[in-house]
């Protein structure tokens, strides 16, 4: 008996020391996420999936990726605290490639990825500045920062494409950001970026810069007013503006290009996915130092929510290259003019378009859009139809879009 009573104190004795270490180490383990591996998942980052399938039909246009159905792009992103100091974002892509004819003459697609966004973000800076060091859209303007699946029609305005690049402009460099001293809402961001994207000249060792100055007025508890004015300044690519009819003629010196935009925002206060409404526009000015003249793109739309999960848009815009004329004979058919790249339809000197869509929306992670755009061919007098029905979709948890 007393054998029995020592041992059982001292297995007494023991499980309460075991438990004295375990018990804290599970709370311990519990707070940090681990698993049964013991690897924690506290710190794993945000991570969403975005993507959009496009189906489209054009009326006179015979290239594949405006006939067809395909995956327009699909965006992977990243979001994470790293520590104390930085906050990082990391966003991968992946989109159609460039079709490639092999030698019995048949055509082949396929996919290719790139890094879009990889940066990270100052946290706790002194005096409210801003820092971004990295991979990013560089805040020209309004359109010119959103990503594919931010759009409000299915593809960039042609202003935006013609000045500002066919893929966005996305750039390496730092930014620093800092709110004046106003009564309204008022932010100014100046950057200075390597200048390697489409629109700059990739072999130069010069690097492109610019500012962004944004002011937001609010108009009532509604309703807010934004006017913002951009300025960028690089290495001008030798193409940048030409067409096929000009590709002989290479540009030359450095690029200014300016911009300024305009966005009223309504939302319904009493009402929750009540009526909004969104007007926009934006002037871009580029200014090469040798080649052209003066080039001059706008664009323009509305957005209206009018039911819960329905929006109504309206656009419209130009992309006038501004290029000097060439003597061409004045019978023939437009279909065949030479100033036409027949593989995109933002390669004519002087394009318009106007746009309408519906968009069912019934979520964020969700919406289904169907569009119809018209562009007008200024100078040859080809019109284009171009009718898509768009599908976005996301997964995970995705960081807010810009206001």
């Amino acid at each position: 008996m007393y054998r029995f009573s020592l041992g059982a104190a001292r297995l007494a004795a023991l499980f309460c020391v075991l438990a004295g270490v375990a018990l804290p180490s599970l709370a311990t383990a519990e707070y940090l996420g681990a698993t049964a591996t013991g690897v924690s998942r506290e710190f794993n980052p945000a991570i969403s999936v975005n993507a959009l399938l496009l189906g489209r039909v054009a009326d006179y246009v015979v290239d594949r990726a405006y006939n067809g159905v395909d995956l327009q792009e699909a965006e992977i992103q990243l979001t994470s605290i790293v520590d104390p100091y930085w906050k990082a974002n990391l966003v991968l892509a992946i989109h159609p490639g460039h079709e490639h004819i092999d030698d019995d003459g048949h055509g082949h697609g396929g996919y290719t990825g790139d890094v879009e966004v990889a940066y990270v973000d100052g946290i706790n800076l002194p005096r409210g500045l801003a820092l971004r060091l990295g991979k990013d859209y560089l805040p020209f303007g309004k359109h010119a920062p959103l990503h594919t699946h931010q759009f409000p029609f299915v593809d960039a305005p042609a202003a935006v494409r013609t000045f500002l690049g066919d893929h966005t402009l996305a750039e390496v460099g730092a930014r620093l950001g800092h709110s004046l001293p106003m009564p309204w809402y008022s932010d100014l961001d100046v950057y200075g970026v390597d200048g390697k994207s489409a629109i700059f000249a990739a072999d130069s060792r010069n690097l492109a810069y610019g500012a962004r100055w944004t002011n937001v007025f609010d108009l009532s508890a509604e309703a807010t007013l934004e006017i913002g004015g951009s300025w960028l300044r690089g290495p001008l690519a030798a193409d940048y503006l030409l067409t096929e009819e000009y590709a002989a003629e290479a540009l030359a010196g450095d690029l200014d290009i300016w911009g300024a935009d305009l966005t009223f925002k309504w939302i319904s206060a009493s009402r929750s996915r009540g009526p909004a409404l969104t007007v926009a526009g934006e002037v871009i000015l580029p200014r090469p130092e040798q080649g052209a003249q003066k080039p001059l793109g706008w664009y323009a739309y509305a957005q209206y929510r009018f039911a819960r999960n329905w929006w109504f848009g309206l656009g419209a815009g130009a992309a006038d290259r501004d290029l000097p004329a060439h003597d061409r004979e004045q019978e023939h058919d437009p279909t065949e003019d030479e100033h036409h790249d027949h593989s995109a339809l933002w390669r004519w000197n002087n394009v318009r378009e106007y746009k309408a869509n519906f968009t069912w929306t019934p979520s964020e992670f969700s919406a289904v859009r169907f569009e119809a755009a018209r562009y007008d061919d200024q100078v040859g007098g080809l019109d284009e139809w171009l009718l898509s029905l768009q599908l976005n979709f996301t997964i995970g948890s995705h960081p807010a879009h810009l206001y």
